[in-house]
């Protein structure tokens, strides 16, 4: 154990963990993702999965598949045969289930795979998975379709503009870091209409770095945190960086969004949060803020 270790207990757990589960390839990825941080606090998982109104018919063949299917997703090794969990099946609308599920049961993450369409497909469908980052009023773990890292976080980024919102986000890249015996890396992104000269950016960086862990209650050295700034467009650094780095979780503060304003958002190609999830080689952890 380090000596960063010794001086610090995060105070953010995860302990029930709401897995959105529809069956198709992107839900199947985000699987383990959910396994792995209930076996890392010795949580709870809660697989739900929410059929559409549209289709739901509990008489049709496809209901008893569906049911095989949960059922070899609890059996199968690294499942969650060994993990307590709870199965919960609805019909209705999948955006409002889950958040309903989530603030019913008083879920602490809830993890969801996302397919990444762009251009017209996502004008046309729009994404649930964003629609639900933005709306539910705890943190939400996107898989997107690139995800190619492993189940275990060993490098974690948390993107920080110094907005009470990026302050927010900390505790939990923190504790999930950890619980992981991860390093962290805080990445500050100057956009090219910013005028903070480089040495002010970095600076700045640095002292929310030392702010947020004295408030955290931390009192040893900050040596498993590395600081970068990058000049460009947000979300095409965050990208990069997470790929120079082989960052294996991204973690950004999000500020929640009112029903209508969310979901345009999900429906809108171009959203920061929506290109990040969608083109990163890691699962995004959006944590909402409020204030």
């Amino acid at each position: 154990m380090s000596t960063a270790e010794q001086h610090w207990v995060p105070w953010i757990s995860f302990k029930n963990i709401l897995f959105a589960m529809d069956l198709s390839p992107g839900s199947v990825l985000a699987f383990p993702f959910a396994t792995s941080i209930a076996r890392q606090y010795g949580g709870k998982v809660f697989l739900a999965h929410i059929i559409p109104e549209e289709d739901y018919d509990p008489l049709h063949p496809a209901s008893q598949a569906m049911f095989d299917e949960l059922e070899g997703l609890i059996n199968t090794p690294g499942g969650l045969r060994d993990l307590p969990h709870e199965v919960l099946i609805d019909h209705g609308s999948v955006r409002a289930k889950l958040i309903d599920a989530a603030n019913r049961r008083g879920i602490d993450v809830i993890v969801i795979g996302t397919h990444g369409w762009h251009g017209i497909k996502k004008l046309w469908t729009g994404s649930i998975a964003e629609e639900i980052a933005y709306l539910a009023t705890r943190p939400v773990l996107t898989v997107g379709p690139k995800v190619s890292c492993s189940w275990d976080f060993r490098r974690v980024l948390l993107a920080t503009d110094f907005s009470a919102a990026a302050a927010h986000a900390m505790p939990y890249a923190s504790s999930l870091a950890h619980a992981y015996h991860a390093s962290m890396v805080l990445l500050h992104v100057n956009e090219w209409t910013s005028k903070e000269p480089p040495v002010a950016a970095s600076t700045r960086t640095f002292d929310f770095l030392r702010e947020q862990i004295r408030n955290q209650g931390y009192k040893g050295p900050a040596e498993d945190c590395a600081v970068a700034v990058e000049y460009g467009l947000f979300s095409d650094r965050i990208l990069a960086t997470a790929a120079e780095r082989e960052v294996d979780l991204i973690v950004m503060g999000l500020n929640c969004s009112t029903g209508i304003r969310a979901r345009i958002a999900a429906h809108l190609p171009g959203s920061t949060v929506y290109d990040v999830i969608s083109e990163a080689p890691c699962p995004v952890l959006t944590v909402p803020f409020t204030g």
